[in-house]
């Protein structure tokens, strides 16, 4: 027994490494502290849809963010990520040519035995990237997620990585969105420094093909949608976050987080959805999220297995890859992929770790 313990200290304390050594994922792509000021995050500005579903180019950083869970005709599982960013830069900035914003795009597959990544970079104000809002579309390059409406959904997304996959899917929402926080005001530091603009849509259903090593497969599942834009997360104080987002098997959502900021102890939050639409947000006296073992990444141990407890709403869950090897490598590298829940509730989900590069 004495043996048992010991190996799981050494598990927990690999896991759950000095804040010291983690590492910012955006630090240093906009202005920092000075634009934070100028662009207010308060609750006397809450979100407002749908006009909010635009881009917010006075903020540094602003992503429009897809993860699919879907499965093919014999149930193998796949899991899909779609990210449009948005960096502004230094309004001082002067050309000929493109605006002050910067534009990048990630997308990822993974399938049970492979890993397909691509990230796209675009200067704005040329025409190769952007977001519009009447109707909504977001796109960079031949990457196209295109609405008809106001709202990102109904949309089709159609987009391929490297040369040999190409998808193609019908995304359709059946609920509310969701404002996390105060009317979408997330707070991510105990003190209240650090915070985003912050909703999503995780009522999605999601069909289509992937064609992937001159293999095609007709998929089905289950899609999530956020869209978070904010200046603190771009400071290099910002150093990461552990995220997941769950679609339980009956119905009910969870989104969850802890957010490091300097050598301050996580800060703890997050969002039980039930499947009416009813939200409820979580403090860190609702909610407990543990690291319970890792996995060796770039020879370093990343803690890829949780444990997410919420007493308030009698949930006790694992959360588990899927497969190995789910890491975004890139100039913004970061951890992005399917999960599998077990425990008081089952369902799948996704799993973002960022800081661990």
């Amino acid at each position: 027994m004495k043996v048992l313990i010991y190996l799981a200290i050494l598990v927990f304390l690999a896991a759950c490494s000095k804040e010291s050594e983690r590492t910012s994922l955006f630090s240093g792509t906009g202005e920092s502290a000075a634009n934070a000021e100028r662009a207010a995050i308060s609750v006397n500005h809450p979100v407002s849809l749908p006009a909010d579903h635009a881009s917010h180019p006075a903020y540094e950083l602003e992503w429009w963010y897809l993860t699919l869970v879907l499965e093919d005709k014999q149930q193998q599982p796949y899991g899909v990520q779609f990210t449009l960013f948005r960096f502004a830069t230094n309004p001082g900035y002067v050309s000929n040519w493109s605006d002050t914003q910067r534009w990048m795009g990630h997308a990822s597959l993974h399938t049970p035995a492979s890993h397909a990544f691509e990230s796209r970079f675009a200067a704005g104000g040329v025409g190769n990237a952007g977001v519009n809002s009447q109707p909504f579309n977001a796109w960079i390059d031949n990457w196209q997620w295109q609405s008809e409406t106001a709202a990102p959904f109904p949309a089709t997304l159609r987009f391929t990585i490297n040369k040999n996959t190409s998808l193609s899917f019908d995304i359709e929402s059946n609920g509310p969105y969701i404002r996390h926080g105060d009317s979408g005001v997330s707070v991510k530091s105990r003190d209240g420094r650090f915070r985003s603009y912050y909703y999503s849509q995780p009522f999605l259903t999601a069909s289509g093909t992937i064609k992937h090593n001159d293999t095609e497969y007709t998929v089905a599942g289950k899609a999530w949608y956020d869209h978070e834009w904010t200046s603190q997360l771009a400071r290099k104080e910002a150093l990461g976050w552990d995220w997941f987002s769950v679609h339980f098997d009956n119905g009910d959502k969870l989104m969850a987080f802890q957010m490091h900021v300097d050598d301050a102890a996580p800060y703890t939050t997050g969002t039980y959805i039930e499947r009416n639409g009813n939200a409820h947000t979580l403090t860190d006296a609702d909610l407990s999220i543990q690291a319970t073992g890792t996995e060796i990444i770039n020879d370093k141990p990343v803690p890829v297995n949780w444990r997410i407890i919420s007493q308030k709403h009698d949930i006790d869950i694992t959360m588990s890859p899927f497969k190995s090897g789910q890491w975004n490598p890139g100039q913004f590298a970061y951890y992005e992929g399917r999960v599998d829940v077990s425990g008081t509730h089952t369902g799948a989900g996704f799993m973002e770790l960022t800081g661990y590069q």
